[in-house]
């Protein structure tokens, strides 16, 4: 999908919050050529046509999705395994039982879904790829984190990485195909230290360093991890034990061990963190390293709950990610906010982060977690045209002075009105203008019935 010159628009509603300044009573968004161009009051004027009014209304930048698995969409409902270790082996299993041609409509579906729920960045950790062609025709911005495993002794590093400079190419070219470079970038995703041997991790860091290429790595999730590398016990090294492969466990956490190894860098995101240890965190800061946090899933799994609060204090970038839907349920990341946020006050008892802090960590927290901040996360002169709706009009939303505390313990995805990346209105009062999301169910439909709709046991 090509950037495209779109006429003046005007997006005008009873709240403006522009995230980087302070919320705007009665505001309008001015936007050319898919950028914003002024933030400013609505002037006592008639509507003109070139003006989307949505009333009684916030407008604000698109969220960011932190982290998802775009092409598990179709897996959801289908694992109900706990705890994390048997719930990662019943995805692999699950895996094995897929058609390849299921993951495209797969991650379309999870596409769509994102899109009606306020999401215009989605970062995502892909095995199957397939998320670079969604996300171009779909219209949205994000990066595309190619996934990488290599436990056992074969394939030897230097092929893999040969595979892996394959698969970019491939990606890159498929962007290129629908001309959307402007929007997509990619990185690299060693998975996890329990499926990424030593000298393979060491590899990926240096090939992503090398080609200038952010990294995004599963980390510190489980206890099951923690013991791996720790102490090389638990369920992962007893599997490893009796599949025959020679882990090398480091003895020493996961953290500390990527911090050991070199992954650690102002271009990695380390996913989840919930088992990190307080000495680790300054690992983190020091390396200017970046969380993504999924609290829904992480409370679904049983690992825990991240230590978001220390790890604000000191420094650490946080976006904010719903997982895949396998482990979360869905791509509502307004709900993924407010469990987050309620979950922290429960855990550490303390009324920080404070409700703004908590949409910030949606948008422009989110985007600079991931170095894209100087484009998106905030409604400023300059910043491309990624801006979403949501109506403030059911009942819940009365008597709610603060558009901050109204976004976390009331908004969800039923409230977007309308979805806009560069420009581009992508979804507006329930409907999809890149995809078709009835005929991508259709789909899926009759590619799972074909395998008589597979599950794994609990």
């Amino acid at each position: 999908m090509a950037r495209m010159e779109h006429p003046p628009l005007i997006l005008r509603a009873n709240w403006v919050l522009p995230i980087s300044s302070e919320p705007l009573p009665n505001g309008e968004v001015v936007v050319e050529n898919g950028q914003i161009v002024e933030v400013r009051p609505q002037p006592n004027t008639r509507k003109a046509s070139d003006v989307l009014d949505f009333g009684d209304a916030i407008l604000m930048p698109g969220l960011v999705n932190a982290h998802c698995h775009l092409e598990y969409t179709a897996l959801r409902g289908l694992n109900d395994r706990t705890p994390f270790f048997a719930w990662v082996r019943g995805l692999v299993e699950l895996k094995a039982q897929m058609p390849t041609e299921l993951w495209l409509p797969s991650a379309m579906l999870g596409a769509a879904e994102c899109i009606a729920s306020g999401i215009t960045f989605i970062a995502d950790n892909t095995d199957s790829g397939v998320s670079a062609e969604v996300l171009a025709r779909a219209g949205l911005r994000g990066r595309v984190y190619q996934e990488m495993f290599g436990i056992g002794k074969e394939p030897n590093d230097e092929t893999l990485l040969h595979q892996l400079n394959e698969r970019l190419t491939t990606l890159r070219k498929t962007i290129e195909k629908h001309e959307a470079t402007a929007r997509i970038s990619l990185g690299v995703s060693p998975h996890a230290v329990y499926t990424v041997r030593d000298s393979l991790l060491k590899a990926l860091a240096h090939f992503a360093q090398q080609q200038n290429l952010p990294i995004s790595i599963h980390a510190s999730e489980s206890s099951e991890e923690v013991a791996l590398t720790r102490s090389g016990s638990g369920p992962f090294a007893e599997m490893f034990a009796q599949r025959g492969i020679d882990y090398l466990h480091p003895r020493m956490p996961p953290v500390e061990y990527l911090h050991q190894a070199g992954v650690l860098s102002p271009a990695t995101q380390l996913v989840h963190c919930v088992r990190v240890e307080p000495y680790e965190i300054p690992f983190i800061a020091e390396a200017n390293a970046a969380v993504a946090h999924c609290p829904r899933s992480n409370a679904r799994l049983l690992t825990g709950v991240a230590p978001i609060y220390e790890l604000r204090r000191r420094g650490v970038r946080i976006g904010l990610g719903t997982d895949s839907v396998v482990s979360s349920g869905n791509f509502d990341l307004l709900e993924e906010l407010r469990y987050g946020a309620l979950m922290q006050r429960a855990h550490a008892y303390t009324a920080q982060p404070s409700w703004r802090d908590w949409v910030t960590l949606a948008t422009l927290g989110g985007a600079a977690s991931l170095g894209v901040d100087n484009q998106i996360g905030s409604l400023e002169p300059g910043k491309r045209a990624d801006i979403i709706a949501l109506r403030t009009q059911r009942l819940a939303f009365s008597q709610m002075p603060d558009p901050y505390a109204a976004l976390v313990l009331v908004a969800r995805s039923e409230d977007v009105a309308c979805v806009i990346v560069d420009g581009a209105i992508l979804y507006q009062d329930g409907n999809w203008c890149t995809i078709e999301p009835d005929k991508i169910r259709a789909k899926l439909t009759a590619l799972i019935d074909e395998r008589k709709r597979p599950t794994v046991a609990s």
